[in-house]
C-alpha cells in the first residue's frame, strides 16, 4: 500500500468523553484528505466507555461517507472484551497487528 493510501490515529489512556472529543477532532481533519483507509490504533488505549465507544462509531459512519475503510487494532484484553459484550466486534473490521492491512510502509499522518 502506497504512504499517502492511509493514516494512523493513535488515541491514548482512556478513550471516555474526553478522549472521544480528540478522536472526533482527528477523525474531521483528516476527513477531507480522503485516505482510503483509516486505522486507529488502540494499543495505548488502557479504558473504554460509552463515550469512547460513541466517538469510534462517529468515526465509523464519516468513513463510511467519505468512501473509506476504517480498521481497529491493537486492543488489549479488556478492551476486546467491551467489543464483544457490546457486539461492536461484529461492526467494525479489528484486526490484532498492522501487518495484517498495510504493507511495511510509514502512514503520511500519524496522530
Amino acid at each position: 500500500m502506497n504512504v499517502s493510501e492511509f493514516c494512523v490515529i493513535r488515541p491514548q489512556n482512556q478513550l471516555d468523553s474526553l478522549g472521544g472529543q480528540d478522536i472526533k477532532q482527528q477523525i474531521s481533519a483528516i476527513a477531507g484528505q480522503k485516505f482510503p483507509l483509516w486505522i486507529i490504533d488502540m494499543s495505548e488505549v488502557e479504558f473504554i466507555d460509552s463515550s469512547g465507544l460513541g466517538a469510534l462509531i462517529v468515526a465509523q459512519k464519516t468513513a463510511r461517507q467519505q468512501g473509506c475503510r476504517i480498521v481497529l487494532c491493537h486492543l488489549s484484553g479488556a478492551t476486546r472484551m467491551i467489543f464483544e459484550i457490546t457486539q461492536l466486534d461484529r461492526v467494525f473490521e479489528i484486526v490484532d497487528e498492522l501487518d495484517q492491512v498495510i504493507s511495511d510502509s510509514q502512514p503520511l499522518l500519524s496522530a
